[in-house]
């Protein structure tokens, strides 16, 4: 019994000095310290994370204001042999425009009898998908579009210069802007004779009241589902012709996108100097070789009329 109590004794002692040592050491105060200022230490973090990730937000919207949309029957079954190649033969002329490989979203050409049917089908795709991706500004171009050898086209070549110095200008009414095309028909007539008097270094945009050619066009967001749904209309329904006759057999999508602009209080523009050409060879909606086309010629759209090719998307 004695010698229970002597040890019990001792460790109340060993205890209490323990004790007395833990609340007197710099280690104790430390692991106080740390456990006080905890909340706050997780809260440093917690703000850290959530700013680093709207920074990351940030970056990707900006990266997102825009997209570029190319329709290609490159890889297509069943398609006339002369597409092979012609989406790589995009890439390597933005290539060599431009320095870097195009940040391009791909859609994947449809295949239709009807004149015109396939192409238009493809837009309603390729616009399906930029709608989902929730952009600004959303331009299409088809395989055989080159942008042309000047500093105004060269702006398209990165996604900040493209915000600044193209689409910051474009009008707030737009319903579509082509970004090439031909046979242009314009609001203010002089504007046909002058419009490539103009500085060549940045954009500007012209009022027009007609054209052929959809190989390069930019909608932004505002229209985009009016547009959506005018392509739907054409596909289900037909178009109606300049006679106010609905045609069936093939389409000519132009005529509807102006009509609809029209319709719904907005106008059509045409970006200048026009940024892109059209690249001459197979054609596919006429099963034959074409010429190329610039948009830029009276003579050349001249020839156009003549050959009887308006009415019809080029591709």
């Amino acid at each position: 019994m004695v010698l229970v109590s002597i040890s019990s004794v001792k460790r109340k002692k060993l205890f209490i000095s323990i004790s007395s040592f833990l609340q007197s050491s710099l280690f104790l105060r430390a692991i106080i310290s740390v456990l006080l200022l905890s909340p706050i230490i997780c809260s440093f973090f917690v703000i850290t994370i959530h700013l680093s990730n709207e920074g990351e937000i940030l970056q990707n919207n900006q990266q997102q204001y825009d997209g570029i949309f190319v329709i290609s029957l490159q890889g297509t079954p069943d398609a006339d042999p002369h597409n092979e190649g012609r989406l790589d033969s995009f890439k390597k002329a933005w290539r060599k425009s431009c320095g870097t490989d195009p940040e391009i979203n791909v859609c994947p050409g449809v295949m239709d009898d009807r004149r015109g049917y396939g192409l238009t089908r493809s837009w309603f795709n390729c616009l399906q998908m930029a709608r989902h991706m929730d952009l600004e500004v959303t331009m299409v171009f088809e395989d055989d579009a080159r942008l042309f050898d000047k500093e105004s086209s060269l702006n398209f070549c990165d996604a900040e210069t493209r915000q600044r110095k193209v689409w910051n200008d474009l009008p707030e009414d737009t319903f579509v802007a082509f970004l090439g095309g031909h046979t242009w028909t314009y609001a203010d007539p002089v504007q046909k004779k002058q419009e490539r008097l103009g500085s060549t270094h940045s954009s500007q945009y012209l009022e027009t009241t007609f054209s052929y050619g959809t190989y390069g066009f930019a909608v932004p967001r505002q229209s985009l589902d009016t547009l959506l749904n005018t392509i739907e209309e054409d596909l289900v329904h037909g178009f109606i012709d300049e006679d106010g006759v609905r045609q069936t057999e093939f389409l000519s999508p132009e005529k509807s996108w102006y009509r609809k602009a029209h319709e719904v209080g907005k106008k059509m523009y045409a970006i200048h100097p026009l940024a892109v050409w059209h690249e001459g060879g197979f054609s596919n909606t006429w099963k034959m070789d074409r010429d190329s086309i610039t948009g830029e010629d009276e003579e050349e759209e001249e020839n156009d009329n003549e050959g009887g090719i308006r009415g019809v998307a080029d591709t």
